[in-house]
């Protein structure tokens, strides 16, 4: 029984091996060569239905690789083609329409990189403009604080100024009354003055007039 079970098993390996030496199953990309456009069979044969054609340069999925036909897949079709006419790497073609692409997406990533730029350019301008333009808000802001601050300053000085005027019209008011005062007393004084003087040349020449008629008198007694 465990001799049936062993060559069972070396029967096994060994169709294993017949199989791939006949054909490699994978599923990889391959690409048709360059050259020429080749055609997809429905079997490992050139008697066999064609299905359809396979442009140079087209990209196919390998589904089963042989030495002479090769079982792939494209764009829904599936097929046998030729081993020899595929290709690991893409063809010139393909790979100079993809360097083209590539060339095309760099070409519209520089002008969106050139679009970004001038439009920071422009923000980083229009900044620029609205720093200029805060800064002499801000320098006229500071003139004016000054002139409010000069200005408070005159303000604080004419109060003292008309304080100081107050005060001396208050002191030329005094000094106009006491003058008017002064002045009153001394026309009181010279009134008095001159009375007195009238008074007293009235009362001299009373007391002469009384001395001369008692000399008379005396005169006549003799």
């Amino acid at each position: 029984m465990r001799r049936s079970m062993a060559w069972m098993n070396v029967g096994v390996l060994f169709v294993l091996a017949l199989a791939a030496s006949g054909a490699v199953i994978a599923q990889t990309t391959a690409y048709v060569t360059n050259d020429l456009e080749i055609t997809m069979r429905s079997g490992q044969g050139n008697d066999y239905r064609i299905i359809r054609l396979l442009t140079a340069g087209a990209e196919v999925e390998v589904l089963e690789r042989g030495d002479e036909w090769t079982r792939v897949a494209a764009s829904g079709d599936t097929g046998w083609v030729r081993s020899l006419y595929l290709q690991s790497q893409p063809g010139a073609v393909e790979r100079l329409s993809q360097a083209n692409a590539q060339i095309e997406r760099l070409r519209g990533d520089n002008r969106q990189l050139e679009q970004a730029l001038s439009e920071s350019q422009t923000a980083l301008d229009t900044l620029k403009q609205t720093a200029d333009a805060l800064e002499a808000d801000n320098q006229r802001m500071q003139e004016r604080l000054q002139e409010a601050d000069e200005g408070l300053t005159l303000a604080d000085d004419n109060q003292a100024l008309r304080k100081q005027v107050i005060d001396l019209e208050r002191q030329i008011a005094d000094l106009q009354r006491e003058n008017e005062a002064m002045s009153t007393r001394g026309q009181q004084n010279w009134f008095l003055a001159g009375a007195g003087v009238i008074i007293a040349g009235m009362l001299l020449g009373i007391i002469l007039t009384r001395i001369r008629w008692r000399r008379r008198g005396s005169w006549g007694d003799l």
